[in-house]
Formats: structure tokens, C-alpha cells, sequence
């Protein structure tokens, strides 16, 4: 028995029996998708081709960091690098967490990789080696949308938004866009809330005002239950039967739109990612999670699917904890993935999602989506692609739809 113990001991020194590859995983609290966590980590385990029950090679390790605010992200971030000493650190964060936890991971000389929904724009600057991003860079829809409306319908349009969407940088995307199309002013209103209840809606200030503008269109930006109270109240006026609204990107995911879909609107918006697309990568990613959840496949399932994808094709360099070759690798990899070309650096030229322009019908029990146009999006060398100008902040830390 003893020379079985020397022995095994000896193959574990030689490293021929490795142990799991640890990443640990900020998990905030969302209201909105309280499954965040789980669907993204499924999507992870497809993408790299294994079992999501077994996890033999990669073993995630969550840690709650509360409402994802700077703090909590980065006490979160201490106890997975200093207690469980994981080999990568990932999970859902605001970028404006970045300066406060580099260099707590630069400082272990750790590889990062986190997901983002691309609520703000991304840092310009070089965070230095082993950090990277999967981002939905919802950002590129809201500018292709405001591209396409004002070159579609011409005129003044109207922005609504409550005030906690105005906290990032949707809509200073979407009012680039406007511009870059010609549009020389955006009416603006930010829906201010109550202290003691943060998610009442004014809805007959709101049409009260857009009524009086007469805009050429409305574009809403909402979360969660706010966005169909917003449409339900957009429905029972006669007014707006004549003006095209214009809806942000996560408001027409259908289980958003799941309990309105009998009101007979007509939405206008643009999208990143489209679940029924026939490429064959997407047609392979919505099976697998079907077919393994029984559920269907959605935007943080698709987030971790595509970096199940790059963590694959480098899996036997990320076993021996080779970072010098992942972090090569990850940098120049070009991943071709259900929604096109991904790369995973911001830096060296951010490759954007292909963007739809879409009308989506929502009658008769039915949810039905038609791609009328194809969106133009921001370039990697756009002067909006800075974050950190002081126009552009905001109190607001935590992840878009993490509240």
C-alpha cells in the first residue's frame, strides 16, 4: 500500500494527473434574470463540448457579489483569488469595476475572462496581458438603431427612459447614431422615480409629454416588468397608432414579451443575436441547449456558449496551466460562433456582432420577428468609444439587468 501511495504521489509531482482548471465566477443578484448564472454556465459547458453535470476539466466557482456594485465585485474578487486561489477569474461585471480589481488580478498574475451585457462602452485603454471580454455589446444595436430610424422616418424623435437606463450608455449610442444619420437634435425625458417605490411609472406624464412633442417616432429604453407596463400604456392611447415605436433590444426578447403579446403592437428595434437564424453554428448552439435544458436557448446561455468555444479549442494549454500560450491564444483567436466572428481583446480592432433591424408583431397568442434591414454599426477607432469622458458617467456600477 505504501509504494501505491509513493507512486501516486510521484505521478501527481509529474503533473500526468491534473487537477481541475478552477474559475471563479462573479455572480451578482438580478431581479430579471435570476438564472443568469446557471443558463451562462450551462452555455459554457456545451460550448466546450462536456457534460455541464461532470465538469472534469473546468470547475466553476460562484461567488455572489450582491447588487455588483464596486465594492461587493471587488471583495467578491479578493475571497476567489486569496481564499480559493482559482486559477482564472470570470463573471458578469460593470466595466466602471475594472480599476479597483486589475490589479488585484494583475498582482497574482491571473488570467480574467468576464461577461458583459455592453451596457457601456468599452475601456480604450490597454488593461496590459491576460485580461479578456465576451461582451452582447448592446451598445452596437442601440447606435444601428438610431442609424436606421432617422434615416427611416426623418424628423425630431423622442427618447424615453427611466432614470436608471440613463445611468449608462445606451442611449448616448443610440443619439450617436441619430447623428451620424443626419439627425441634428433627439427629444430626451429620464423618468425620475419615487424613494420609497423605485418602480412606479408616471405612464400619464409620460404620454401627456410625448403627445405634446409629436415626435417622428419614440424610442424606449426600459427593464424588465417597466418595458410592457410602458407598452401596455402605448397601446391604450388612439394617438399613437401613427407613430413607430421603437423598442431597446432586451425588451424584445420573447419572454419579455411573453404577457403582452396579445396587445396587437407593431415594435420596431435592432438585435445582436437571432435565436432562429439558420447559420449552422447558431443552429447547433439552440439544439444543445434544448435539447440538454429543455429550455430555450437565450442571450447568457449564448455568452457562455461562445466562450466554451475559445476555452476548447485551448483546453490541453489551460489543463497544464500554460498561460503564456492561452493568453497568446485567446488574444489572437477569431472564433466563429452562433452570431458570427467573435473576438475576445478590445483591443486590436473589436470585432461587432452582425445587427438585425427587425419588426416584431405581437398578436393573436403569436410573436412574430421580421428582419426588414441590416444595422450599421460603431468602428473600433470611433471617437464615442470612450468611456471615461465626462459626459458619460454616471453613478450606476452595477450590470445592465443585474438590479
Amino acid at each position: 500500500m505504501l509504494k501505491i501511495i509513493i507512486e501516486l504521489l510521484r505521478t501527481l509531482n509529474k503533473g500526468l494527473i491534473m487537477t481541475p482548471v478552477t474559475m471563479g465566477f462573479l455572480s451578482p443578484y438580478s431581479s430579471i434574470y435570476p438564472y443568469f448564472g446557471p443558463h451562462l454556465q450551462t452555455g459554457f459547458y456545451l460550448g466546450l463540448d462536456q457534460d455541464p453535470n461532470r465538469k472534469t476539466d473546468i470547475e466553476i466557482i460562484p461567488e455572489f457579489s450582491g447588487t455588483g456594485s464596486i465594492r461587493e465585485v471587488e471583495s467578491a474578487t479578493k475571497k476567489l483569488l486569496q481564499f480559493n486561489n482559482v486559477d482564472i477569474l470570470s463573471g458578469m461585471i460593470g466595466y466602471k469595476s475594472l480599476p479597483d480589481i486589475v490589479p488585484l488580478i494583475a498582482k497574482r498574475n491571473k488570467t480574467s475572462f468576464f461577461f458583459d451585457m455592453g451596457e457601456l462602452l468599452p475601456p480604450n485603454e490597454p488593461l496590459g496581458d491576460g485580461f479578456f471580454f465576451n461582451s452582447l455589446q448592446l451598445y452596437q444595436s442601440e447606435y444601428a438603431l438610431g442609424y436606421w430610424a432617422q434615416k427611416e422616418f426623418s424628423g425630431i424623435g423622442s427618447l424615453v427612459m427611466p432614470i436608471y437606463n440613463a445611468g449608462y450608455n445606451l442611449n448616448v449610442a443610440f443619439q450617436a447614431g441619430v447623428g451620424a444619420a443626419g439627425g441634428d437634435s433627439l427629444l430626451v425625458s429620464t423618468i425620475h422615480h419615487k424613494h420609497d417605490d423605485p418602480h412606479h411609472l408616471d405612464i400619464e406624464a409620460i404620454m401627456k409629454k410625448l403627445r405634446q412633442e409629436a415626435p417622428a417616432y419614440v424610442h424606449a429604453i426600459f427593464v424588465g416588468p417597466q418595458g410592457n407596463e410602458f407598452m401596455e400604456a402605448w397601446k391604450a392611447e388612439t394617438w399613437t397608432k401613427d407613430i413607430p415605436l421603437l423598442v431597446a433590444e432586451n425588451m424584445l426578447y420573447e419572454d419579455m414579451l411573453g404577457d403582452i403579446q396579445n396587445l396587437g403592437l407593431d415594435l420596431y428595434g435592432a438585435t445582436s443575436w437571432n435565436a432562429n437564424s439558420e447559420d449552422k453554428h447558431n443552429v447547433k448552439f439552440v439544439k444543445k441547449f434544448k435539447e440538454n435544458t429543455g429550455q430555450s436557448a437565450n442571450i447568457y446561455a449564448l455568452l457562455g456558449y461562445e466562450a466554451g468555444l475559445l476555452f476548447k479549442e485551448w483546453l490541453p494549454y489551460l489543463k497544464k496551466r500554460d498561460w503564456d500560450t492561452v493568453w497568446k491564444g485567446f488574444s489572437q483567436t477569431v472564433l466563429e460562433g452562433p452570431r458570427g466572428p467573435r473576438k475576445f481583446v478590445f483591443e486590436n480592432d473589436l470585432l461587432s456582432p452582425e445587427i438585425d433591424i427587425v419588426k416584431v408583431s405581437c398578436r393573436n397568442e403569436r410573436i412574430s420577428s421580421l428582419v426588414i434591414d441590416r444595422g450599421t454599426t460603431l468602428s473600433q477607432n470611433d471617437n464615442l468609444l470612450n468611456p471615461f469622458d465626462d459626459g458619460f458617467n454616471s453613478g450606476w456600477v452595477n450590470p445592465y439587468l443585474c438590479i
